[in-house]
């Protein structure tokens, strides 16, 4: 588990150094979800953005934790001042910047980058607030892939009648599997890869950053497949108290955020590029646009009948989609 928050929860961290400040700082809690605690890569690396931290004002005391449920339990209780955690997580606190990990709904890093840049700038300040939470920094962990155990599985109706191992948690995630037909296998991050590679489950998703680390090839052996089409982007987000901290300090950390998206992201690609080319699988336009359909049929499903997504977040990823790519079918249809 130390390996796979690594990859997944940690590295991009190591980038966020800043300068002390001789003046007076605020003393704040931190809590920071590390599946191997204080000993884990994760927490480590929250000790960068601490220093970083230091520069707006702010001194940290950390304070890890091995269960994201409980931390993110003690964040909304009053118990920490800020906390680290998957964008799936954060969803329960402010839903616009966890929106970003909508299925389908940022196809490549640029895209992502383009909304991290622009949720940076001190105007969409009021985006990224619910009351007194507010999401302090967003930063990428990487594009999600379809693995399969068969290559034959390619398209949405192939996927029909399969086992999927699915995060229990993850609202959109079970609507997909329902909605193409599945049959959904319980997980968390940490037990879903066993399942895949134990045959228990037909098909998992998940970023390259964790294909090593779980030894998802084992999953995948001679005749499965990675699916060479991103179907979310996992975000890891620092969400606040705001009104715990000074004027200005959610600005400066999520425009530091913004400022090493690329530096971050390297992680990210170097993994995509180390597996191996035989285990991608191309898939065709007609099945990528299927693809598209559905993802937007589980984005509007989500916005209006469960209140899960964002209505403005996913009203300017699509902006952003279509400015990238006009001949998009979902840009004339105008459901976001």
């Amino acid at each position: 588990m130390r390996k796979i928050w690594t990859v997944l929860g940690a590295a991009g961290l190591f980038c966020m150094l800043g300068v002390g400040s001789a003046q007076a700082k605020e003393a704040r809690t931190l809590c920071v979800y590390d599946p191997s605690g204080a000993n884990g890569d994760a927490f480590a690396a929250m000790k960068d953005y601490q220093v970083a931290a230091s520069a707006w004002g702010v001194d940290f005391t950390l304070k890890p934790y091995t269960n994201e449920k409980t931390a993110a339990e003690d964040f909304k209780a009053g118990k920490c001042d800020a906390v680290f955690l998957t964008g799936v997580r954060a969803r329960n606190f402010t839903k616009f910047a966890s929106t970003l990990e909508a299925l389908g709904a940022l196809p490549s890093y640029e895209l992502l980058g383009e909304a991290i840049t622009l949720l940076a700038q001190p105007k969409a300040a009021k985006l990224l607030k619910s009351g007194d939470y507010e999401t302090a920094m967003i930063m990428p962990m990487g594009a999600v892939y379809i693995m399969v155990r068969d290559r034959s599985w390619q398209s949405i109706e192939a996927i029909a009648g399969k086992r999927i191992a699915t995060i229990d948690f993850d609202a959109a995630a079970k609507h997909m599997v329902r909605l193409v037909g599945a049959s959904m296998v319980a997980a968390d991050i940490s037990t879903f890869g066993g399942i895949f590679n134990n045959g228990a489950a037909d098909i998992c998703y998940a970023p390259a950053t964790a294909f090593k680390p779980l030894e998802l090839e084992k999953g995948i052996r001679d005749k499965g497949g990675v699916l060479r089409y991103p179907i979310a982007q996992l975000t890891g987000q620092i969400l606040i108290h705001s009104s715990k901290f000074p004027s200005g300090f959610a600005d400066k950390s999520r425009q530091y955020g913004a400022d090493n998206f690329a530096k971050v992201l390297q992680l990210s690609t170097k993994a995509d590029s180390s597996i191996k080319s035989s285990y991608w699988i191309d898939i065709d336009k007609a099945a990528r646009e299927r693809y598209d359909q559905i993802f937007l049929d589980v984005r509007v499903y989500l916005r209006d009948s469960e209140k899960v997504y964002d209505k403005d977040a996913l009203a300017l990823m699509r902006r952003l989609r279509c400015k990238d790519d006009a001949s998009r079918p979902e840009c004339a249809q105008k459901r976001e």
